[in-house]
């Protein structure tokens, strides 16, 4: 088996490959790091030749609706039309739960990846959809996001962070798997409020920055699970936080 990882080098790439190297699978990193660009479409059909499974981890900075759309629907339609070109058999795609049809948030980030899922399902190759929660180790990154004028104004939305080896081991176990499974969704074992997690992943860490609930723009469970997932096995490092109920 022979397999592209499109975004190889990323936090979440490098570990997929690592793993299915492991394996003694045969793995081609495809980025801009490698001289891939999905988008102008260099090196791609070279990257593909031989290849049986696309694991797409691609990633942007873009956070604006028109930068994130484009970039995730411009990528996903190469790497389809590309990969159907070159034989590919599956194509893996890595996403956020939460993420659907008239049910992301209104960042624009969000709504790329919901044109993402789109494009990989309007296209021609069989797919995988991995969604995941957020990662357990991004936590603190979340709480700069959040900050304003040196308070974190964090709502009471649910979280329910997930130990980022966890889902590497699903991402390869589809990719090794005998066919297609259309959508897969992991989260960790425990369930939060994001103020309440904020407020102690700080406190842990010795920063004093004051965390503030304020009202959420969405429903409170928009990104948690709301059906079947695969449920992660590590807890959240820092003990003693508050479990939503």
């Amino acid at each position: 088996m022979k397999v592209l990882i499109a975004g190889g080098r990323g936090r979440v790439g490098s570990k997929v490959a690592d793993l299915l190297e492991a394996k003694n699978v045969e793995v081609i990193s495809g980025g801009l790091a490698d001289g891939v660009d999905y988008i102008e479409g260099t090196r791609v059909a070279e990257v593909l030749t031989g290849v049986d499974v696309i694991v797409n981890v691609l990633n942007t900075g873009r956070f604006d609706e028109e930068g994130a759309v484009r970039f995730f629907e411009e990528t996903t339609r190469t790497l389809t039309a590309e990969g159907q070109r070159a034989g590919v058999t599956h194509h893996i795609l890595l996403s956020i739960v939460g993420v659907g049809e008239g049910d992301a948030s209104d960042i624009g980030y969000y709504l790329g990846k919901v044109a993402q899922e789109r494009a990989i399902r309007e296209g021609s190759l069989p797919y995988s959809i991995v969604r995941s929660t957020q990662f357990q180790g991004y936590i603190p990154v979340l709480a700069d996001q959040y900050t304003v004028e040196g308070k974190v104004l964090a709502p009471r939305d649910l979280i329910q962070p997930v130990e980022l080896d966890e889902l590497v081991d699903l991402l390869v176990e589809v990719a090794l798997g005998d066919s297609p499974v259309p959508e897969v969704e992991i989260a960790g074992p425990e369930r939060f409020h994001l103020d309440d997690l904020l407020r102690g992943t700080l406190a842990a860490r010795g920063d004093s920055r004051e965390v503030v609930t304020v009202a959420g723009n969405g429903a409170i469970d928009a990104l948690v699970p709301r059906g079947s997932y695969r449920m992660g096995e590590v807890l959240y490092p820092i003990r003693g936080i508050p479990l939503a109920t």
